[in-house]
């Protein structure tokens, strides 16, 4: 990215920050004296990345509370400190990994990990990237996105695949997804790793909607009932992140 790119996209932001409400493309064109077209390509990127919030397709936009959180407190941390005592809480009930998520883009990176003690795990390192799509921690993010925004990525990550089988491959994204957001809840199964399943919950109750938890467990550690638990304390921990663990 050119430094002249930098500089339009920093000159958009910072007049939706100046404005404090949502504004229409043509007064985003108008306050920042770019070329609409420029606008439009810009706010397609930040957009896509979760700094900006587009209310349906041609209406209004406006910063969103990521952008808004990495301005205050440092959006890792900040997230970290707010997720913590849920994470603190599994680890301590389950003793299996849990990993703390944010959604960049069509990837998800890994923020922070809290190991298990047992001797058979998998461990990922923060900062680790994996597509959304072959993992829980994304899909329990994208499932719960706006419809319009979700559609983006599915059509980005299906693009990384190879043409033939894409077409299946996307409606096998779209049928999980879907499963995802009415559960309430992702599931994946050796999927990335083989011998591990991972559980993820989204964060949007806690306002974190780019941000997921989740458990990763050796499978032979994992039978139905085993699942049944994890599944409903991290449905239930979600809602009360403040209180001790």
């Amino acid at each position: 990215m050119s430094i002249a790119v930098i500089d339009k996209t920093f000159t958009i932001l910072e007049v939706l920050a100046r404005t404090g409400r949502p504004l229409m493309l043509a007064e985003l064109a108008e306050e920042s004296r770019l070329p609409k077209p420029t606008v439009y390509r810009i706010l397609k990127s930040v957009r896509e990345l979760g700094y900006v919030n587009q209310a349906a397709r041609g209406g209004a936009y406006e910063l969103s509370s990521r952008l808004a959180t990495l301005r205050e407190h440092g959006r890792d941390e900040a997230v970290r400190t707010k997720v913590r005592p849920l994470m603190t809480r599994l680890h301590g009930r389950f003793d299996e990994t849990v990993n703390l998520g944010f959604l960049e883009g069509i990837y998800v990176r890994y923020a922070l990990v809290m190991e298990t003690t047992q001797p058979l795990r998998w461990i990922v390192k923060p900062g680790a990237r994996d597509l959304f799509h072959t993992t829980a921690l994304g899909r329990a993010v994208v499932a719960h996105l706006p419809v319009e925004q979700q559609a983006r990525l599915v059509t980005k990550a299906c693009g990384t695949l190879p043409a033939r089988g894409r077409k299946a491959a996307r409606m096998r994204l779209e049928k999980e997804l879907a499963a995802t957001r009415a559960r309430g809840f992702a599931l994946e199964e050796e999927e990335t790793v083989v011998g591990v399943a991972c559980v993820a919950v989204p964060l949007v109750e806690l306002g974190e909607p780019l941000a997921a938890v989740s458990v990763s467990v050796p499978v032979h550690r994992f039978p139905a009932t085993q699942r049944a638990s994890l599944i409903a304390a991290m449905l239930e921990d979600r809602e009360r992140p403040a209180a001790s663990a």
